[in-house]
């Protein structure tokens, strides 16, 4: 079981609290404070009530402008190693103008709060050493404003403090950009019932007739030298559309490029001191103090929570006490997207190895590996992928050396030693050295080339670029009324993602523990190595390119009552979100055309299409590789019917499962770390908050979902409106009875249905 892991580590503290198995009230929303030493907390979750009312008194006085300013300049505060530091302000800055009332509330608040312990004894050491260590984690006594952050920058605030608040002011900062970033219009924070639907706005606006949107490659967008052609290969728009408000988007983005101060996030990742132990509720309590919007264990604004972990314990626990993590993650998750099947061998194998020849960060482990996995129904409604060898650093572990006693080589003594579990005092060794390398690999290859290469660069924001510009002269066009869901805010998603990620850094850690220069040399390699063909996105062609056909439907069981074979969950989710998307085209053609020949001569559409091929480089791939599957490039109802139906799966379900859904995974760096040390000691606390607050402020946004009230402009009558309401049915309805589906938030490692967005917008 998991929680072996942790049982050495919490014999030693007397009031540790000992990990649950289960999920319940113990395990997801409560914290042992037995021992730990206050501290103190700028943002209080209250003052955000207090900023909503002030809000909306300013609103009404005609002082929207006042309410931001006045919650985030306060009076400087000083911080000390004290049970009970106190925080002030004073509303002055500026003061209420025309009428406008003072701050809510008192001006004097203290409050206690836990950061964890600080690993200043080195590499190798004691957890009690380091839950005593916690006395001192504000101990360099630093004063300063929360308008510092943004004046002086992050980075000149960790440098003039103790290591172990680093991320605590990570948190701060994000806790102040969130509004601009994730409360968009149409999508209210107010929590003031129908006077917050009334602010909010519409979530949808129908498209300005006429207005331009440019088509340019990724290079016209950026003053950024990415060093590579492929920026010249792929297109986006030079704006988003006027119907699509960025500014606060835009704000909140520049608060952080300018607290940056001409540097970059690698202040905040780069150097694995401190490390923090194997213990989750210590990581997380860790890296969220400072963040009031919500807390880790909360399903809220796209955010799937920490359940990831607690998941994990109880899938090892159902399948026997089982200790292989991969092989679970393989079974259940997004991950096995990656999965090959060899049917000689009777075996399905996860290769890496692509991944070795990248240079990994100073002190980190490198990318790549490979493992293989049979099918095992012994436990379980539908058996697990149980892993048979890994592969990592040119050493091969099999299950023999799988066993719960293991003698394994030490990285860095040298000397051979008995370890349980390949692990000791929250250190990695051996076979789950490797098995946790070839996570944070999966962790890679699913973020950097999977998500930001497939999704972001090569077809959301053409795909809106395109769609917008064919039917600016038409846009209550059928076909346009159709797509407008599907493409919304995804040139604002992409274009402002690649300025952050590449020229400011934050894809090291975030995407992959790699130099962002590595990861641009990788992506450049799967460009020319392996182009992306618009056919193999299609469920049909995706199974089929890995021999993995046979498994997409749930299987039947054998003679002794369990299942025949493995069930390919993932692919099993997706085919059925794409076959829901066919019957929604044939249902909206029928409802406005007389027939499909009007459709595939219908002059916009040809236009459409044209652009599409001109503009989406996996079209001609498809055309390359796979012409019967697009018709030979020619527009038919074939070809329009795979290729609109491929990309409505994959911006909207599968973003899903590679966007939202790695809550599971980046909240829970015990059991599926995005990096791993190079001696595998511990959790270096700066990089794991980064990325938590990566995710938490820039992915997991609130956003129009699949299942919302769809925006009357898009239907010409009651029949094309049926079609859509009855494909939001029937998506529903697998949320509803189909354990594919219905295993979801707390229960399993996919967002539940009524979570999907409509589009890549985040």
């Amino acid at each position: 079981m998991f929680n072996k892991q942790l049982s050495g580590i919490n014999k030693r503290l007397p009031n540790a609290a000992a990990s649950s198995m289960e999920i319940d009230e113990s395990d997801t929303n409560h914290l042992t404070d037995a021992g730990r030493q206050s501290g103190y907390k700028l943002y209080h979750p209250n003052r955000h009530i207090k900023l909503k009312i002030f809000t909306a008194i300013c609103a009404v006085c005609g002082c929207l402008g006042v309410a931001f300013i006045a919650g985030a300049s306060w009076a400087s505060v000083e911080v000390g190693s004290s049970q009970n530091a106190a925080e002030t302000r004073e509303c002055n800055n500026p003061a209420p103008k025309n009428g406008g009332q003072p701050c809510f509330g008192a001006f004097t608040e203290a409050e206690t709060c836990y950061l964890g312990p600080c690993a200043d004894g080195g590499p190798l050491y004691n957890l009690a050493d380091l839950l005593e260590a916690e006395k001192n984690v504000f101990s360099a006594n630093v004063k300063f404003t929360v308008n510092d952050l943004w004046e002086k920058g992050i980075c000149y605030i960790m440098e003039s403090s103790d290591k172990i608040q680093a991320a605590f002011y990570n948190s701060i900062g994000s806790s102040v950009m969130y509004e601009g970033v994730n409360f968009v219009r149409g999508f209210k924070w107010w929590g003031m019932g129908s006077i917050g639907d009334s602010w909010a706005g519409d979530k949808w606006k129908e498209a300005v007739t006429n207005e331009e949107i440019e088509i340019v490659r990724y290079t016209d967008v950026t003053g950024f030298n990415y060093g590579y052609d492929f920026m010249n290969k792929f297109y986006t728009a030079a704006k988003s559309p006027s119907w699509e408000d960025d500014e606060g988007h835009d704000f909140a983005i520049g608060m952080l490029t300018s607290s940056l101060e001409n540097a970059d996030t690698t202040c905040l990742t780069h150097g694995l001191e401190p490390r923090f132990p194997f213990d989750h509720d210590l990581l997380m309590k860790a890296a969220w103090d400072g963040f009031t919007w919500f807390d880790y264990h909360e399903l809220k604004y796209a955010s799937n929570g920490d359940f990831g972990y607690h998941l994990v314990n109880q899938r090892a626990a159902e399948h026997g006490d089982t200790m292989d993590t991969l092989g679970l993650l393989m079974t259940e998750t997004v991950f096995s997207v990656h999965l090959t099947y060899d049917s000689a061998k009777e075996e399905f194998e996860l290769d890496l190895t692509d991944m070795e020849p990248y240079i990994p960060l100073t002190g980190y482990a490198a990318m790549g590996g490979k493992a293989t996995f049979v099918f095992d129904n012994t436990y379980g409604t539908y058996g697990r992928l149980r892993t048979t060898s890994i592969t990592y650093g040119g050493v091969t572990y099999t299950e023999a050396d799988f066993a719960e006693d293991a003698t394994v080589t030490d990285p860095v003594t040298g000397r051979e030693e008995t370890v349980k579990e390949a692990e000791a005092d929250s250190r990695w060794i051996g076979w789950r050295f490797a098995e946790k390398c070839i996570m944070s690999s999966l962790l890679g290859q699913t973020n950097l080339i999977l998500h930001v290469k497939g999704l972001h660069l090569e077809l959301a924001a053409a795909f809106q670029g395109v769609t917008i510009s064919a039917f600016k002269t038409n846009v209550q066009h059928p076909l346009r009324r159709l797509l407008d869901q599907f493409t919304h805010r995804s040139v604002q998603a992409t274009n402002g993602n690649f300025d952050l990620l590449f020229e400011h850094k934050a894809a090291e850690f975030s995407l992959a523990p790699l130099d962002y220069n590595q990861q641009l040399k990788m992506i450049d390699w799967y460009i020319t190595n392996k182009p992306l063909s618009m056919a193999t996105l299609s469920m049909d062609r995706f199974a089929e390119e890995r021999n993995m056909d046979q498994f997409s439907e749930k299987p039947a069981n054998d003679a002794n009552g369990r299942p025949s074979k493995f069930f390919w969950r993932w692919h099993y989710r997706a085919a059925k979100a794409q076959a829901m998307y066919v019957d929604m085209i044939e249902c909206w053609v029928d409802a406005n055309y007389a027939n499909w020949d009007e459709v595939v001569n219908d002059a916009m559409i040809i236009d459409w299409w044209t652009s599409m091929m001109d503009h989406l480089p996996s079209m001609k791939q498809a055309v390359d590789q796979h012409s019967e599957w697009i018709s030979g490039g020619a527009l038919t109802r074939e070809s329009l019917t795979s290729v609109v139906s491929t990309i409505m799966t994959w911006v909207s379900h599968i973003h899903e499962d590679v966007g939202h859904s790695a809550a599971y995974v980046v909240y829970n760096p015990v059991h599926t770390p995005m990096m791993v040390p190079a001696d595998g000691i511990g959790v270096p606390l700066n990089s794991f908050a980064f990325n938590t607050n990566a995710y938490r402020t820039f992915v997991f946004l609130e956003r129009a979902k699949l299942l919302d009230d769809p925006a009357e402009f898009w239907f010409s009558g009651s029949e094309d409106k049926k079609c859509y309401t009855d494909m939001q049915d029937t998506y529903r309805g697998f949320g509803a009875t189909d354990d594919a589906f219905s295993e979801c938030g707390t229960t399993g490692f996919y967002s539940c249905v009524e979570a999907v967005e409509t589009s890549v917008s985040s």
